[in-house]
């Protein structure tokens, strides 16, 4: 019976359920059916709500393509730089006024010749699209070496008048009018000589030379002698200096390395400024007989040879027992061109260098390195005034120097300007679509590589080195002359070419200390 009556209740149940399910939200329904139905409700389980589907994460956005920076357009970034040109000053000499007081120099050696050294090169530039787009305008400027007024002018003609970015200047240019271009007008200067630390101290952004330091020279120089023994132990050593501060540095350097090493020393100084040179080369002569009275052993030249002469002349007429030695502290002492223009007196002669010869110890001559064989080249196809023709050691300039075989020499190549103007042009590349001068000096000071005819063939400049040369040797005075004969090895008198050379003593080479 309680089987019965809970099958009845449970029948009960459902069809009050049933009927709470139709009935849904009708008003009719009672109080009591709602409560039952909510109670019921809660005693099941609510069906697990599905959790909403999963939206999918939006597909990340690409990243919008990476806009590529403008290209830089060039502009006026510099005092002679525009948007289309770079403006270069080429200082050379003006020779005729040595070659009306009778200073023997080939007719080929014009102004014109001697700024086409550079001025060929910018052409070749312009016509493979210049620098970096620009074209290169070669200002000529000229002087003359026997006035200092002209020297100075070429300064403000650059600076003021032209307003170029950069000065070159590959010999002869005095090193006291430099400073008129680095220091008083902020312009770049590039030399192919000597210049004085002091100098480049005073402008370590604007001047660069292929040449060592006159204070290196007069350092290399001394010790040299001293180290070889060639002066002996306490003697007096005569200085015959120059009132040029860059090269008087050498000489002054020179004095501490012998004083330091116990030797005695005695300067006398030749007025080389004035312009005046038969003054000068008086004043040198003088010297002769001063020295001799003052009972010096070795005498260390310092002036230009331009100046130099009356001195050697002197040195010839009085045949002085002292031992001499020249010092490359001054334009083109130590080289080719300025052996062939020097008195025989200076036979003997030593000279620590960074210029290289082609002339070797033990006689013979060595080749062209693949750099120079390219200046050559460059040199053959730039000047057709040379026939086709450029022999080693034939002074600059020259045009059929008859030799006692009855051949005749052409002029040699020129290699400051050839390696100059390697350099100037890789570091312009290097400074920027929009140069500034500090831009080109950060460039300048980060080359390195080949140099023709100095420094054992190779070169760099360094953060705080701004001469290119890395090497030295040690040169001697040799005597040659068109009368001389051609040696079984091709040389006169161990000559290059039938002029006065200098001939390393032997060929060793020793690194700068910087």
């Amino acid at each position: 019976m309680n089987k019965r009556l809970l099958q009845l209740l449970a029948v009960l149940l459902s069809f009050v359920l049933v009927v709470a399910s139709c009935g849904g939200d009708d008003d009719s329904s009672g109080a009591s059916t709602s409560e039952d139905s909510s109670s019921a409700s809660s005693e099941e389980a609510p069906a697990e709500e599905e959790a909403p589907a999963e939206e999918e994460a939006p597909a990340e956005e690409e990243a919008p393509a990476e806009e590529e920076a403008p290209e830089e357009q060039r502009e006026a970034s510099d005092i002679g730089v525009t948007e289309d040109t770079i403006t270069i000053a080429v200082i050379v000499a003006d020779l005729q006024g040595l070659i009306d007081i009778g200073f023997p120099l080939p007719a080929a050696l014009s102004t014109e010749h001697l700024a086409d050294r550079f001025i060929n090169y910018f052409d070749d530039w312009n016509a493979e699209g210049g620098i970096n787009g620009r074209m290169i305008e070669g200002i000529t400027i000229g002087w003359d070496p026997l006035s200092p007024a002209t020297m100075e002018q070429s300064c403000t003609e650059a600076v003021l008048d032209n307003e170029v970015f950069i000065a070159v200047n590959a010999s002869g240019f005095s090193q006291a009018f430099i400073p008129c271009f680095t220091e008083d007008n902020d312009t770049t200067f590039f030399y192919g000589e000597v210049a004085s630390q002091e100098m480049i101290d005073a402008a370590p952004n604007r001047l660069f030379a292929l040449n060592p330091p006159s204070e290196i020279a007069g350092q290399a120089g001394a010790q040299l002698i001293v180290d070889q023994g060639l002066i002996p132990a306490g003697a007096k050593v005569g200085i015959l200096d120059s009132t040029n501060p860059p090269i008087a540095s050498a000489g002054e350097s020179a004095a501490e390395i012998l004083q330091g090493a116990g030797y005695t020393t005695t300067t006398i100084t030749v007025n080389t400024l004035s312009g005046d040179n038969a003054a000068a080369n008086a004043e040198g002569a003088a010297a002769v007989a001063q020295f001799t009275a003052e009972g010096v052993d070795h005498v260390f030249v310092i002036l230009p040879f331009i100046y130099a002469d009356g001195f050697w002349g002197e040195v010839g007429a009085l045949e002085p027992s002292w031992g001499r030695t020249i010092l490359d502290s001054a334009s083109s002492n130590c080289t080719p061109f300025g052996a062939s223009r020097t008195n025989a007196a200076a036979e003997g002669a030593i000279c620590v260098t960074s210029y290289d010869s082609y002339a070797l110890p033990d006689g013979g001559l060595r080749d062209d390195d693949t750099f120079e064989a390219q200046c050559r080249e460059e040199w053959l196809e730039f000047f057709p005034i040379f026939e086709g023709q450029s022999d080693r050691g034939a002074p600059s300039g020259e045009v059929g120097l008859e030799a006692s075989d009855g051949s005749l020499l052409n002029s040699d190549y020129a290699p400051g300007e050839c390696t100059m103007q390697y350099l100037i042009k890789e570091a312009l590349e290097n400074a920027g679509i929009n140069p500034t001068r500090d831009s080109f000096a950060a460039a300048m000071k980060e080359l390195s590589g080949p140099q023709a005819f100095r420094s054992n063939g190779e070169g760099a400049f360094g953060p705080d080195k701004n001469y290119f040369s890395t090497q030295m040797q040690a040169v001697q005075f040799t005597l040659a002359s068109r009368s001389t004969e051609r040696g079984a090895d091709g040389t006169f008198n161990g000559c290059p070419a039938p002029v006065n050379c200098w001939i390393p003593i032997t060929g060793e080479w020793f690194k700068i200390e910087e």
